[in-house]
């Protein structure tokens, strides 16, 4: 069997799921790991069979047998890891966004190093292989609701993040919404090409000190005249809630939450059923498996990427409009037209 080696970079919350899922992929074998704070989950490491661990991602790129790197650290480094990575001429698997920078440059800057060293660099943009979320999308594409006129899409997180984590990752548009935003393009098949945002802190007051929000509300238009509604919350008392529904001529689909059991409870004094999933690690399991295989497959077999490095950019082409109009109180153009790299 041929396999891919790798590396992989980040080992917190996130990086620790990852390089679980990778290591159950047999087309897969992690050659060495670094983190700034490698001490902390290098004994964890060890004992699941990696040795090679490094404070300094340099010296991953340095290990010639090498050929990916998954990139699970903090927004705040995703830059300039993802340019060195394919100036050592690495194939990237990248968690989003690229950049949190209002400055588009900056995320070009990789796109470009991709394309010049002539690797390849798929985004983390999960949802789009949820099997749930697939299923609308594909229904939609072959026409069985017509032409789509409204997407709506709910996310809303279990509980608030520490400050200094938003600091690192980005504030709710750019680590949260961002996912939204591609999903509703996605679904859509069309480009945003303007957002109308209204964010408030209505669950922590304190996020103003760091121009961060809580709750959002969003309507988006795309270039083919169709609508968007997004809703986001870092607080849901019930669990982790993930909606998504696609409006057309011909009908509607949509994907409810999931929750770990279908038993439902009707009687004449309650409807009883369960909560959903609590947190996103458990509610995208199995899409964090499919778009690591899907990535293999690109790198070995030659096979498209699901999401691409121009749909990270058209995502937070998206955040930065979403911004712009929270803090002016008007709808935002955003750019439509794919940049020439």
């Amino acid at each position: 069997m041929k396999k891919l080696k790798c590396g992989v970079v980040g080992t917190g919350r996130v990086g620790m799921m990852h390089i679980q899922n990778l290591l159950n992929i047999p087309e897969i074998e992690i050659l060495g790991v670094s983190d700034l704070y490698i001490e902390q989950t290098k004994e964890k490491l060890n004992m699941l069979g990696i040795d090679n661990c490094f404070v300094d991602y340099n010296e991953l790129l340095k290990i010639e047998e090498i050929e990916a790197l998954f990139i699970f650290s903090s927004t705040d480094s995703h830059e300039e890891i993802a340019i060195a990575a394919a100036n050592a001429k690495k194939h990237i698997f990248c968690e989003k966004p690229l950049s949190m920078d209002t400055d588009e440059e900056a995320s070009l800057t990789v796109l470009r190093a991709v394309k010049e060293n002539d690797v390849k660099m798929q985004m983390a943009f999960n949802r789009r292989v949820d099997k749930q979320f697939r299923k609308i999308y594909e229904n939609v594409r072959a026409g069985k609701i017509g032409e789509p006129q409204v997407i709506k899409i709910t996310s809303r997180d279990p509980d608030l993040l520490p400050h200094e984590l938003i600091k690192r990752i980005g504030g709710l548009l750019f680590d949260f919404t961002m996912h939204d935003f591609d999903m509703a393009r996605y679904m859509a098949g069309s480009n945003i090409k303007e957002v109308y945002a209204k964010g408030n802190t209505l669950i922590d007051p304190t996020l103003k000190e760091i121009n961060d929000v809580d709750t959002l509300a969003l309507v988006l238009e795309f270039e083919n005249g169709a609508f968007g509604l997004i809703d986001n919350s870092r607080r849901a008392v019930y669990g982790y809630d993930q909606r998504v529904e696609v409006f057309g001529s011909k009908g509607m689909m949509k994907a409810e939450n999931v929750n770990d059991s279908t038993v439902e409870l009707y009687s004449d004094e309650v409807v009883e059923l369960e909560k959903p999933l609590p947190i996103f690690m458990e509610r995208y399991q199995q899409a964090y498996d499919t778009e690591v295989r899907l990535f293999v497959k690109a790198i070995l077999d030659n096979e498209p990427l699901i999401a691409t490095g121009m749909d990270v950019i058209m995502a937070q082409r998206a955040a930065v409009a979403a911004q712009k109009s929270i803090e002016t109180g008007k709808p935002v153009a955003v750019d439509t037209s794919y940049p020439i790299i």
